[in-house]
Formats: C-alpha cells, structure tokens, sequence
C-alpha cells in the first residue's frame, strides 16, 4: 500500500470542501462556525481509498484570503494539489494566491476541478478550465477535469485524473531524519497530548525517541523557541493505529509526557537532535513582486510564520532569483532545504500579497555580514545555490568562511540544502587533493590556513627567544593559547605538529617540542652564544660568594646586566643546576653541595643540629643559614623541631 498526500486549494466557495464530501464521503468543516458560515475556516482532512494500492490523505484549506495562512500550513507536503475552480466564476485573486504559494512550496503537479458545471454550460466550463490551465503554464503538469459535486456528473474523472498524477510521482526519497510540522494539537483523556500534521519525510516507529522543537514567541513561551524531549506513545494515520508511520501521510501522533502547553502549531516533531530553532536563515527567493532590501515581511515555514525582514544580498542570479537573508521576529523550526513562502501586508500583485519564496539553503548561518564576510557568505550560498552540480565547492566555501577555525562536523546536520553525508564524503575528497585538513574527528580547515598558521607558530617562537636568549624556549601553553585564540585548541595543537614537522611547505625552521617548552634550536644557540658573558660574570661571581650568596643586585653589580636579564640568568643557572635558590639569595650549586654533606655527617654523629651548631658548621651568619636551613628542610635533608633544632629528615 503506498500512501499520498492530495491538498484542495481555490478561491473561497468554489466548492472545495464539497468535492472532498463527494469524493470521500466526508466533510472535513468540523467546527461549528464552518457550518453556520458554510465557508472553511481550519483545515480540514479526509482518508481516501482510490484503490487496493493507494490510499490517500486528503488536505482541505480555506479559501478565504484572510486564511491564506491557514492555507499555506496545510500545503506543507502535499504531492500533488486539486485546484478547484467554479464553471460560473473561473479564475479568481485566491486561485491566483493559491497557486503562487503552492508552487514556491514545490508542488508541481496539478488537477485543475472545474466544479459547479450543473449552473452553466460546458463551453462555459472549459472556458474556466482553460483559465486555470494558462494561469498554471510553465508552473505545473496539469489535468483539466469537468464536474459537478452536487449531480455527481464527472466524479470519476475526477478520480481517474487523480490516480494518474499520483501515479506519475517517483518513489519518496530516503530522508536522513522524520519531520511532522504541528497543525493541530489537543488532549485525549487517558493518552494525553495529541498532536497531527502531515509527516513529510522519514518514518516515526512507535515508541521512538523524538524531538519536538517548538518556536518562540514573545509573551508565550522564549523568543529563541525551545526543543523538548518526548517519544510516539501512540500512532494514528486517519484513525487506525500502526506500528511506524512512513511518509508521506497524514498522521495522529501521541506524544509520551509532554503536557498540552509545551507543543503549539507551528512547532516541529522530529527524530534529529541536531535540528534547532532559528532566528536567521539564508535562502534562494523567487520574487514574484518587487521586493527590496529592509521590508518587513510575513515569512511562512513547515505550519509556522514569523515576521521578518529581508536582506539582499548581491546580485540578481542568472534565472532572476536572489540570494537573502531573513531575520526573523519568532525563532522558528528549520531545517536547510526548507522551502519557504513571503508575503506582505501592503502587496496587492498578482499572486495577491504574496511577495515570493523559495528554499533554505542555510538554517543556522553566521551572524556577521560585515565586509570581509559578506563575500565569504556570498560565495558560500552560490555554492549551494548551484550543489546539485558540486558539493565540493560547497565544503571549500564553507572551509573557506569558517577559517581558521575549522568548519565543525556537527554543524553540517539537518542546517544544510544539502545532506551532512554528501557533504562529508565531499571534505574527504577534497582532503585526499591536500585541500583540507581534517581536524581529528571535529571537522575541517583549508590545509593552505593551517600551512600560514604553521610559519606563524615558527615565527613566534623565533620571536621570543630572541627577545628572551636566556630562556630554554617559549612556554609550550603559551604558544598553544596564542593559536587557540586564533584557530580554537583542537586546530592548535595540530598547527604546532605541523610547525615542529620537517614539511617542506612550511617556511622555516622547524620547531622542538620538549617537556613544557618549543624552541627553535639554531635560533637559540645563536642567541645564546651572544648572552654567555654575562651568564659567565654571574656565575663567577656566585663562585667568588661562596656560602654568603648573593642577591638579585649583587649579581646585577657583577655582571652588568639588567634587572629583567638577571631574573633570566638566574633562572638560566638554576635551570641548568649551576646555581640554587633560597630565600632571597643565589649560591654556587658546589658550595651548597658541599654543606649538604657536612650537615648530614653531623646528624649522622650527633642525632641532632641546633642553628648555633649549624652557624658553627658553616661559618654563616643568621642571613645565610635561616634560610639554607629551611632549603634543606625542603629537600628531606633535615626536619624541624619545635625548638627549632634539626634531625634527619626521612
């Protein structure tokens, strides 16, 4: 059994929700108000059997031009549209709406019903048939029929001319996620919230885990819309439950512990974690009126809408169409594909107060359009705009924007016109041509920015040593947070690889890595070798003290140094074991050594070493042996007592 889904549109009261009776033998003018108006006011559905093979769920919109809104919800998915014109009247300004918005939604198949027949004659009839066949050419594949609702003359042409559009249709294409956009949402007691939309790609298996992403409205719930948890409780295509639910169809769907207030029409039902709400999506517009850049517009998406407003953004494309982008009021449900109508409030034209649409070809795009982006987002869209012919130029534009950061993985789902697999399998090819670098498992970097941010790295350890010939390198996290500010942590630490690699396209001298420092060795000996006579001073000096050291200024006064280059010789000295440290005081390694072993052959003797017999032992002062002292009590050497005498330490 394959499954379709038919929608109704026309002018109000030409007889659709009639022919739908007709046809099904149900009204689908539910509410009270649609039967004492006798006009649609909600949408309306119907089940219909063409045959053992084909069932079909049948969407019927108003007709009233105040509900073109309504109208455009219910058109999301449908396959194929009934345009219904009455014999008496023909083409009229909703048929005209009607047909621009189905058409921007992607319907491209039509059965034009011409109803009412039994009030006029038949050349009258096909006159309006004719109407509606020259309002569709160039638009749709259509089919003229011929009846009347009321007589029942031509209903079985109608259904005849049905089963061969529907026939006509190619297979559904494998979708990569489920999507169900709300139209109606209620409460059942004792299954609990219930929501019903048509499902337009991908299948819902009962009990499986779901997403309801929810747009956001001021007053009512976030401005940025909210995505909850949920999962199908209990599934329903017209009134008959089932184990999965594949698209497209109509479907009931019974949603496990969200409460009737967290779901509103509008809202997205889907199994992708990935899809999000939005407040900014790029796309390709058809205009069907003028259309200029700052208007405010009604932006109509899946069964939700926001107002908005439009961007232009370069030149008109080859076939008239633009690329925009919209801003919207209301964070919405929407997926890169998307496709999308805009109306006015001001425009009267030919389509109505529709202004044009078209397709999401962004759903998650980068905020900032400033100079240098715009042209990177430009380019990224015409290569969408054109992906049917090369996604590798898609994956390289948007390497090419993203950079240096690396164009993430995750950010390829569900915000494309193009699938996330297409285009990964399209940044591996461009990786085996040393176009792209992966980045580990996170995503992409043009390799051309990640050679540039190399030399960079080179140069910025050459950099510091120079400035700095005393020290052993530059602070490895050092380098890495100057390179994770430019091109996040992940790409830096594969930027300092490259740096220290023998690769021939990166200019320089590759860098070292060792422990906590990158250095660059031939820059660093020839820094060095310039600095050793005041290296050489310092440590004659500290030699020529002994045991009474010296401080900072003392082997300033000796070497002729400067106070920045003292700390640094020091260090140097301490690093490289010549020297120790204690207190505020520097001593020569040898000399430090040798008390060591004297102190440990006392305690060995005498158990115990109070500060006089160490003053004796060592022939210093208070200023030098307080704080040796404390430096052996550090090493384990000693340990202190309360009364300040020392033992063997452990």
């Amino acid at each position: 059994m394959r499954r379709f889904v038919l929608g109704t549109a026309g002018h109000v009261d030409h007889g659709k929700t009639t022919l739908v009776r007709a046809l099904t033998g149900i009204d689908t003018d539910r509410l009270p108000e649609e039967k004492r108006r006798g006009i649609t006011i909600e949408l309306g559905f119907a089940p219909w059997k063409l045959d053992d093979g084909m069932e079909v769920s049948i969407i019927d919109v108003p007709g009233h031009r105040r509900l073109v809104h309504t109208m455009i919800a219910g058109a999301i998915g449908m396959e194929v549209v009934m345009l219904v014109v009455a014999a008496d009247e023909g083409v009229m300004p909703q048929t005209r709406e009607h047909v621009a918005a189905c058409e921007l939604l992607g319907v491209r198949r039509a059965v034009v019903v011409v109803t009412k027949m039994d009030r006029v004659g038949e050349e009258l009839a096909r006159l309006a048939g004719d109407e509606a066949v020259e309002l569709l050419a160039g638009r749709m594949q259509a089919e003229v029929v011929l009846c009347s609702a009321r007589t029942g003359e031509g209903l079985d042409a109608v259904r005849d001319a049905v089963r061969r559009a529907l026939t006509a249709l190619p297979p559904p294409a494998a979708a990569p996620r489920a999507r169900l956009g709300v139209d109606r949402v209620f409460s059942v007691r004792g299954a609990g919230t219930v929501v019903t939309g048509t499902l337009v790609e991908g299948k819902i298996p009962l009990g499986g885990p779901l997403f309801v992403v929810g747009t956001g409205r001021a007053g009512e719930r976030s401005a940025e819309g909210e995505v909850h948890r949920t999962s199908a409780r209990g599934l329903h295509i017209h009134d008959r439950a089932v184990d999965v639910a594949e698209a497209p169809t109509r479907l009931a769907l019974n949603l496990a512990g969200l409460p009737l207030e967290s779901v509103h029409r509008g809202d997205l039902v889907t199994d992708d974690p990935s899809v999000v709400p939005t407040r900014r999506i790029d796309v390709s517009l058809r205009a069907t009126a003028p259309v200029r850049s700052g208007m405010s517009v009604s932006v109509y998406i899946g069964t939700a809408r926001s107002s908005g407003k439009l961007d232009l953004l370069g030149e008109p494309l080859d076939d008239g169409r633009r690329l925009a982008r919209l801003r919207l009021a209301d964070a919405l449900a929407v997926v890169g594909g998307d496709r999308f109508v805009l109306r006015g409030s001001d425009v009267d034209g030919p389509a109505g107060a529709v202004l044009g649409g078209g397709e999401v070809l962004d759903a998650r795009p980068p905020q900032s359009l400033r100079k240098r982006g715009r042209a990177a987002r430009l380019a990224v869209l015409e290569a969408l705009f054109l992906a049917t012919r090369e996604p590798q130029a898609v994956m390289r534009a948007l390497a090419l924007e993203s950079s240096p950061r690396p164009l993430l993985r995750d950010a390829l789902l569900s915000r494309f016109s193009l699938p996330a697999a297409e285009l990964e399998r399209a940044a591996d090819k461009l990786g085996d041509k040393g176009e792209l670098a992966r980045i580990k498992r996170l995503g992409w970097v043009p390799r051309a920015a990640l050679v540039e941010l190399a030399v960079e790295a080179r140069g910025l350890v050459v950099a510091h040593q120079k400035k700095n010939p005393l020290d052993r390198g530059m602070v490895l996290e050092t380098l890495r947070a100057r390179l994770a500010a430019r091109a996040g942590a992940e790409a830096a630490e594969e930027i300092i690889k490259l740096a220290a690699s023998k690769s021939g396209s990166v200019a320089g001298e590759p860098i070292v890595v060792e422990g906590d420092v990158v250095r660059a060795p031939q820059v660093a000996a020839a820094s060095a070798s310039g600095a050793l006579g005041v290296v050489g001073a310092a440590l004659t000096a500290l030699e020529k003290a002994q045991l009474k050291g010296l401080t900072e200024f003392g082997v300033k006064e000796a070497s002729g140094a400067s106070p920045k280059e003292v700390k640094a010789i020091l260090a140097k000295l301490v690093r490289e074991g010549h020297a120790i440290h204690a207190g505020e005081l520097w001593f020569f390694r040898a000399d430090i050594d040798g008390l060591r072993t004297k102190v440990k052959e006392h305690l060995d003797k005498q158990g115990r070493m109070s500060i006089a017999d160490f003053k004796d032992l060592s022939g210093l002062g208070r200023r030098q042996a307080i704080p040796l002292l404390e430096l052996f009590d550090r090493e384990g050497v000693t340990r202190r007592e309360a009364d300040d005498s020392r033992v063997r330490g452990k």
